[in-house]
């Protein structure tokens, strides 16, 4: 019940998430997230696999045979025969030999074995930059999609706004088309800009659902609204982030041709150990009969001819060659996207400049056409054109600011910039 309480209490909080910072939270609960933190663990397991080949092997075995032809159960010299048979003593042959024991097998030297471990490093750490890569993904995708909700907000509240105009306009019109002013085709079309906009709201409205769904997605935090967000700081030329995943996954692949290289040309040396115990009848005598022998040495062994093992040195190979060019490929497309990006923030910037006098402008103009209007010396289409030039520039506004804000997540996710240092 505790538990069931705690969670509860967790969603409530964060379901009224008004900061970038919670948003930012929420991301280290995405299920891809959650998939790198097990690439991550996949990577530690495989490193501990290949650090647990050094360590011996060790077996236990039980057989029992039946032979044809009177069988040994263990070496014996002549000498020891004799021995035996004037001792009357059983001799350790039988036909029906039933064995227990134990062996013993570990890796002394075996070079591959060591790069494979080095390989397992590689993979690791390239696991670990793949999981910052797609964090900063998602929170570069977190900005935009709430600098897209704000830009849509702004334009529906300009909507909002121009509705309510065109409805003050409405009323005017009416009462001089009442008094014979004004034509009634007048009223007709500013009806018709009244639903255009009415439509333009439902678009939005349903734009907007669609960001929703996918901050809770990235998130699991639902939130009615946009989150405010101001700029701390702003992003600094780094190496490129995207390509370190990739970076590691060469050097993995690297080391994978070097130890298939290794197996195909260097020896390896391992100790061996057995111990077995037999037990059986005499054939002679037909008395129980058993016996202990054990055995310890070392293995060298040396690959002279492996075809399928020469296909696993340029299978490795060919892996490592495609890794390296896609390293390069993935450069040379980010650092062109970085250098478009950081020149159209200069124009982007500009361009904030001349929309938001471009409203104020506007706004003169539409006083200026109102009043006009109003006094009957300009004709209803006019007016309407005045009407929706100073909101298509409010529009503009908005816009320009959110594509600010969408560029400068990209250019941080490029550069690997902590997305907490620029957005709050």
């Amino acid at each position: 019940m505790l538990k069931k309480s705690v969670l509860i209490s967790s969603v409530v909080v964060l379901s009224h998430a008004t900061t970038m910072g919670q948003l930012f939270n929420g991301l280290q609960s995405h299920y891809q997230m959650q998939s790198d933190r097990l690439s991550i663990s996949q990577a530690k397991n495989a490193q501990a696999m290949v650090k647990a080949q050094f360590w011996p092997k060790v077996n236990a075995f039980a057989s029992y045979t039946h032979y044809s032809y009177p069988t040994v159960m263990k070496p014996i010299s002549p000498t020891d025969t004799s021995k035996l048979l004037a001792q009357h003593k059983p001799l350790p042959i039988s036909r029906n030999i039933a064995r227990v024991g134990v062996n013993l097998s570990m890796p002394i030297y075996v070079k591959s074995l060591f790069t494979l471990a080095h390989k397992a490093e590689a993979m690791q750490a390239s696991a670990r930059a793949k999981r910052r890569v797609d964090l900063l993904k998602n929170e570069a995708a977190i900005v935009g999609a709430n600098a897209n909700w704000r830009y849509l907000e702004g334009l529906k509240s300009s909507l909002i706004q121009k509705k309510r105009t065109l409805n003050k306009t409405l009323s005017i019109t009416r009462a001089q088309v009442a008094l014979g002013r004004k034509p009634k085709v007048a009223e007709f079309k500013v009806k018709e800009g009244l639903n255009k906009i009415k439509i333009a709201i439902n678009n939005i409205k349903i734009q907007e659902q669609n960001l929703k769904a996918l901050i809770k997605s990235l998130t699991g935090i639902t939130i009615k609204r946009p989150v405010r967000m101001r700029k701390v700081g702003s992003y600094h030329v780094a190496s490129l982030a995207p390509v370190a995943p990739l970076r590691a996954k060469s050097r993995a692949d690297y080391l994978n041709m070097k130890a298939q290289r290794e197996k195909l040309y260097y020896p390896s040396v391992a100790l061996k150990a057995n111990y077995t115990r037999s037990y059986g009848s005499d054939y002679i005598g037909e008395r129980s009969v058993h016996s202990n022998y054990s055995s310890v040495g070392v293995m060298l062994n040396m690959p002279l001819l492996d075809m399928p093992q020469r296909k696993s040195v340029q299978k490795a190979k060919l892996a490592y060659m495609k890794s390296q060019i896609d390293i390069k490929k993935t450069s040379s497309e980010l650092r062109a996207k970085a250098n478009a990006m950081r020149e159209q923030m200069k124009y982007i910037r500009q361009s904030i400049g001349y929309a938001k006098e471009n409203v104020r402008n506007e706004k003169q103009l539409l006083g200026i056409a109102r009043a006009s209007y109003e006094a009957g010396r300009m004709p209803i289409e006019e007016y309407l054109r005045y009407i929706d030039a100073y909101y298509g520039a409010k529009a503009d506004t908005y816009k320009v600011q959110a594509s600010y804000w969408q560029t400068l997540a990209q250019l941080a996710f490029v550069y690997g910039n902590n997305f907490r240092r620029i957005v709050k």
